[in-house]
């Protein structure tokens, strides 16, 4: 990631140790069952100071990225920021819902000389647990995977993002005019018969560019053929193709051709054909003198 802004690698960075950071705490509340009264209260604050400390920070992680160029100039910026705000609003939910389970235990405190609040005894009673106790801890769990499904997307497209403001090129000044004539026609760009062939599988084939935290990326084409990520980077990077954001990348996002890319299909022809698989070298008799 060398080529990227020096912003954009401590925000992904920070991502995925965040990721980290909430499975950790999702184990956490999966793992134990306070109960209701003062027994749990302190638990329960530790876990509500933790939860407040993952949520502040996912808030200073969308101001930033926020503030940022390729938020503003490209799409995986655009969805960067949309990730962000999912993941705030997931992360405030889980702080919410452990507040609620704070209240629920101070509301069952027992006070030495009245009654039970639960069985209406004037002995004093062990807490035990309350449902309602249990559901707000249940919910909060519950909202940790999409919370890190938000960190993983949000990393991926700050990474694309900033790639894409880092390779654009700069806007150079206005040509002179000229006197009114025919405008030229656009050369075809310059391909290689492997993204050419790329560039035409994608537009007729189903074609998927997933990612995983940490990993390669990967290319899935709906054919025996094989297409590499260095061709779908070089056709990314020349406008040809876009990726469908509609789905996230550990699932897979559908290539398609941009309107030059369909344009470039035209002017280039028929695609080439697929190179033949290398046959296999078979030992056989050494020529005789």
């Amino acid at each position: 990631m060398e080529s990227l802004s020096s912003e954009a690698p401590r925000t992904i960075e920070r991502l995925h140790s965040l990721s980290t950071e909430l499975g950790a705490f999702g184990e956490l509340l999966a793992g134990a069952r306070p109960v209701a009264g003062s027994g749990g209260l302190p638990t329960l604050a530790s876990w509500y100071a933790t939860a407040q400390g993952l949520s502040a920070t996912t808030l200073v992680l969308l101001l930033s990225t926020a503030e940022q160029p390729y938020a503003h100039t490209t799409v995986s910026g655009h969805h960067a920021v949309d990730s962000l705000g999912q993941l705030v609003k997931a992360s405030s939910d889980i702080t919410a819902h452990v507040m609620g389970a704070v209240a629920v235990a101070a509301e069952y405190h027992r006070v030495d000389g009245l009654p039970d609040p639960d069985t209406g005894r004037m002995t004093a009673q062990p807490a035990v647990r309350r449902q309602a106790l249990d559901q707000h801890i249940t919910s909060a769990f519950a909202l940790i995977k999409s919370a890190r499904a938000a960190c993983h997307n949000a990393a991926a497209f700050t990474e694309t993002a900033a790639l894409r403001e880092a390779t654009r090129p700069a806007r150079s000044a206005p040509a002179p005019a000229h006197k009114a004539g025919p405008a030229p026609t656009a050369a075809p760009p310059k391909l290689t018969a492997a993204q050419h062939r790329a560039l035409h599988l994608i537009h007729t084939s189903t074609v998927t560019y997933s990612q995983w935290p940490r990993k390669r990326p990967a290319v899935s084409s709906g054919s025996p053929e094989r297409i590499t990520t260095r061709s779908v980077d070089s056709l990314m990077e020349k406008r040809l193709i876009r990726r469908d954001v509609s789905s996230s990348l550990h699932q897979g996002q559908r290539l398609h051709p941009t309107d030059a890319g369909l344009q470039a299909l035209r002017r280039l022809g028929p695609a080439p054909e697929p190179a033949a698989p290398a046959q296999p070298r078979h030992p056989g008799p050494f020529a005789t003198r």
